[in-house]
């Protein structure tokens, strides 16, 4: 019951996000014209070395995740110090390490966290399951420039399919994911920059299966941005 309420909290705070991205992307027209729009491209890849399991959220451990993605940003309001941007990712490829292989055939049977009873299915050994998604939602602040390098903290939420179930045989192949986390834009000249950062990254099926193990990353990553 514990696994439940804080995933349905962690779900609260997503749904929050996706309120303030509506507030920000809501700005007035006056505000607007005081505060130029700056769209920009980029991508990026990021990699989480060993899930760290537990219970604050993602259960499973042992596991690696890679990520690639193509971002769309845009200023949605700045000043002489700080601005805020709302961003979208295109995420063509993420790929879990030993993921489950399994079969249909039942061996067993399970009362998941949430009292339902789980069926198990046979798994035939492990290996990496592929799969995509995107983040449609996300918001960057920025901090003071320090000569060419710019700190920004980020948030994000969205959904990625694999190609069968993902972390276990008794999850969805469809998850639900958010992001939070911190990094540094380093300016090449006027108009491109390159990334660095970190962001835990969680994707669970939200409880639309019986079984919702969750799976949480500590994503590096490095990118470049160009408007």
């Amino acid at each position: 019951m514990r696994f439940s309420i804080i995933h349905r909290r962690a779900f609260a705070l997503l749904a929050a996000l996706v309120f303030a991205l509506g507030a920000a992307t809501s700005v007035p027209a006056q505000t607007a014209t005081q505060t130029a729009a700056h769209p920009s491209l980029g991508a990026w890849f990021g990699a989480s070395f060993y899930a760290p399991g537990g219970h604050f959220l993602g259960g499973e451990t042992d596991r690696d995740l890679f990520l690639a993605g193509v971002r769309a940003e845009r200023t949605v309001w700045s000043s002489r110090s700080f601005a805020l941007a709302t961003t979208m990712d295109a995420i063509p490829l993420a790929i879990v390490t030993r993921n489950p292989y399994y079969t249909d055939h039942v061996v067993g049977f399970a009362i998941s966290r949430r009292g339902e009873r789980v069926a198990l299915l046979e798994q035939t050994g492990r290996g990496p399951v592929y799969g995509f998604g995107a983040n449609p939602f996300g918001l960057e602040f920025f901090g003071p420039r320090v000569h060419a390098v710019r700190p920004y903290l980020g948030a994000a939420g969205g959904f990625l399919w694999f190609t069968r179930n993902t972390p276990e045989p008794e999850a969805r192949r469809l998850n639900a994911t958010f992001e939070v986390g911190t990094g540094l834009r380093l300016a090449r000249g006027d108009r491109s920059a390159l990334l660095a950062g970190w962001k835990f990254h969680h994707l669970s099926n939200a409880w639309t299966a019986p079984y919702n193990p969750g799976l949480d990353g500590n994503v590096f990553y490095l990118g470049f941005q160009r408007r």
